[in-house]
């Protein structure tokens, strides 16, 4: 079964390597990599930040059916004997399709899942799902995701699966679903994250980054209630994974 896809896999890492050189690709106008977040690098009193990130793959791995996402969470105490008030964005960059078109080289038109319709998108796709977190994160990181969740949401991107070619390549007007997480980072453009890796090896990747470039708080802590929260009991999480 996995030779009868292996022309499709090795076509698409070949694609991503030669359709357009990723470090000259024109990136999108977000916001999110030009906030000045000085000061940001611990939590006020009373708040605190948290990230969750997925990757999703078939067996055998193929593109189409991969995926990389990721939610932060914002937790304020509210005080004594109340609830705290707590704010999610999740960042799930997909075709509004819902199908991956990998070799188009054409922007189309892209929609942000919330976290439960993308669960239940990789389940019915036959996809095992890896996590890492939840885990508490600088709010700098929070702030950051959340103004590229309003940017997504903002209509004026679209989608492409390989954005280092083609239209979004030329324009910066799409992106993929690893960049739309991705994008944000202010230190680092698209030849920084690589489309090889993509599905659960994309994730590990990043989720490697934001360890390494100190964007998390006691990383080898699992905060397991926030789970409950956003109702990721009612999924299979096939891997968790440590920071």
């Amino acid at each position: 079964m996995l030779a009868a896809h292996r022309p499709t896999w090795l076509a698409f890492v070949c694609l991503c390597g030669i359709g357009g050189c990723a470090n000259l690709a024109v990136m999108p106008p977000t916001p999110a990599r030009y906030l000045d977040l000085t000061g940001l690098g611990e939590p006020p009193p009373a708040e605190r930040f948290y990230v969750v990130l997925f990757g999703s793959e078939s067996t055998p791995r193929i593109p189409r059916f991969s995926h990389s996402w990721c939610v932060v969470v914002h937790v304020t105490e509210q005080g004594e004997g109340c609830p705290p008030r707590i704010e999610t964005h999740t960042i799930s960059w997909m075709p509004s399709t819902l199908q991956i078109r990998c070799w188009s080289p054409r922007i189309e038109r892209g929609e942000n899942l919330g976290l439960q319709e993308t669960l239940r998108w990789a389940q019915g796709t036959g996809q095992r799902i890896a996590q890492w977190g939840p885990c508490e994160c600088r709010p700098e990181l929070f702030y950051r995701l959340a103004t590229q969740h309003q940017f997504l949401e903002s209509g004026r991107i679209g989608y492409q699966c390989i954005d280092t070619m083609g239209e979004a390549f030329r324009t910066g007007n799409g992106c993929d679903c690893i960049h739309a997480i991705t994008d944000a980072d202010p230190e680092f453009n698209r030849a920084h994250y690589r489309l090889i890796g993509f599905g659960i090896p994309a994730s590990r990747f990043i989720a490697s980054e934001l360890r390494c470039r100190d964007m998390l708080i006691n990383p080898d802590y699992t905060h397991e209630w926030l789970n409950q929260v956003l109702g990721l009991n009612a999924y299979r999480i096939d891997e968790h994974w440590r920071w």
